[in-house]
């Protein structure tokens, strides 16, 4: 028995063997391959040791790419002459004229990309070569943006990791790193105030801030790989991606022909392009600091019409707030004004309609507007104000019978004192 169980014992572990042997390659775990390029700059210092280290958390050491796939050569020979020879196909640090191209021979093959991300975009080269940097580079321009510029050369991160020098609320300060930076940008003749003003706008506010991933940054409104400057006509369309109600009001408005005829940039007329500020009922008006004073002259129907929508807007602003106060007051006094208070989210929503009813700059519409939320903030106001005076009304029942209890108790201790004084053994 212990011979028959040694040899069933010997010929399971020659089959495992066999079948193991005979399994397709992609099967079995390939044993790990030198990469002389990753250990021999891992031990150098400064420059020459820093790409090997951040190749750790680079996405493309992740997927199984090395050294070799950029810079060629052959990372199984540890004999510098061999690995960092030409005739293994080594070329070294790439100039900066032929990153794109270089970055292309993975990013533009449809073929190869589906088997890694099949849901990045094979034509980054493409519209890069139709951004204003591509095309500076064709003309032999080396210091303007190429892939390694934005995305790094080393120790590259997917556009969704927090540490990634693209992750939405990093991408301002990404650009900057030219945009911002004087003496390289001299020689473009255009403003390096970029991120001065943006940090100061909403947008960064909503997404640098607040985290809000959704408001916008430089490549939301100029592209990434196709960056180029919005066209002055095209400004609304640009803005009108996120802001379509606003949009749609002002290519219907007077404005937009008018806009068109001086070849003013639309939107940032108004709200400027960087530094956009929240909005407020101060931009608009016959009076400064309203941004209409900067083109009307006084007393014009143009201003007019502002002054009228201001009105509008502030009338529905302050009806809200005092019903909002009144239906609160009731409720803490313990009435049932909850249909009310829900009615009021009707009456906000009204006064955003009403605001963003500006943009077609027609007094008629805004009015109309105002007028369906004044009805809701009246309606609820006037609940508000049924429910105090019924409180009032209650309160004024409930004190009644208490005083005429309280009158009703002191007479009648009075008229027991007067017995005890008037019985045969009072004092």
């Amino acid at each position: 028995m212990r011979g028959n169980s040694w040899r069933r014992m010997v010929f399971s572990a020659l089959g495992a063997a066999a079948v193991f042997l005979l399994a397709a390659p992609e099967s079995r775990a390939a044993a790990p391959q030198p990469d002389s390029c990753v250990q021999c700059h891992r031990a150098l210092p400064g420059k020459l040791g820093a790409p090997a280290k951040m190749l750790e958390a680079d996405i493309h050491a992740q997927k199984g790419f090395s050294c070799v796939n950029c810079h060629g050569g052959d990372p199984a020979s540890f004999d510098v002459k061999v690995s960092m020879s030409k005739e293994k196909g080594y070329t070294g640090v790439p100039k900066p004229a032929e990153i794109p191209a270089l970055c292309d021979k993975c990013h533009g093959d449809l073929a190869f990309m589906r088997r890694f991300s099949p849901s990045i975009a094979v034509d980054q080269h493409k519209a890069y070569q139709t951004s204003v940097h591509g095309q500076r580079l064709a003309k032999g321009d080396v210091k303007v943006a190429t892939c390694a510029s934005c995305h790094n050369a080393h120790g590259i991160l997917p556009a969704a990791h927090a540490n990634s020098t693209v992750y939405a609320p990093k991408v301002a300060g990404t650009c900057s790193k030219c945009h911002a930076d004087k003496a390289y940008m001299k020689d473009y003749k255009i403003p390096t105030n970029q991120l001065e003003n943006y940090l100061q706008s909403v947008h960064a506010d909503l997404l640098i801030k607040k985290r809000e991933l959704s408001a916008p940054t430089c490549n939301d409104c100029h592209g990434n790989h196709g960056a180029f400057p919005p066209a002055v006509s095209s400004v609304s369309g640009m803005c009108g991606q996120c802001h379509v109600n606003n949009r749609d009001l002002f290519v219907k408005s007077p404005h937009k022909p008018a806009f068109e005829r001086m070849k003013l940039p639309e939107c940032v007329v108004c709200h400027s392009n960087h530094k956009v500020v929240r909005v407020s009922e101060a931009m608009i008006g016959d009076k400064s600091p309203a941004v209409c004073v900067s083109c009307h002259a006084a007393g014009s129907p143009q201003l007019r019409v502002a002054a009228g929508m201001r009105k509008q807007i502030e009338d529905l602003k302050s009806l809200i707030h005092r019903a909002t106060e009144e239906l609160e007051k009731a409720e803490r006094l313990g009435m049932e004004v909850s249909e009310a208070k829900f009615s009021m989210k009707e009456a906000r929503t009204m006064l955003i309609k009403v605001r963003t009813q500006v943009h077609s700059f027609a007094l008629k519409e805004v009015e109309k507007e105002a007028q369906i939320g004044n009805k809701v903030a009246q309606g609820a106001l006037q609940t508000a104000l049924g429910a105090l005076k019924e409180f009032e009304a209650r309160r004024r029942w409930v004190i009644l019978p208490i005083v005429l209890t309280v009158v009703l108790a002191l007479l009648l201790f009075l008229k027991l004192r007067e017995m005890e004084r008037k019985s045969p053994g009072g004092v």
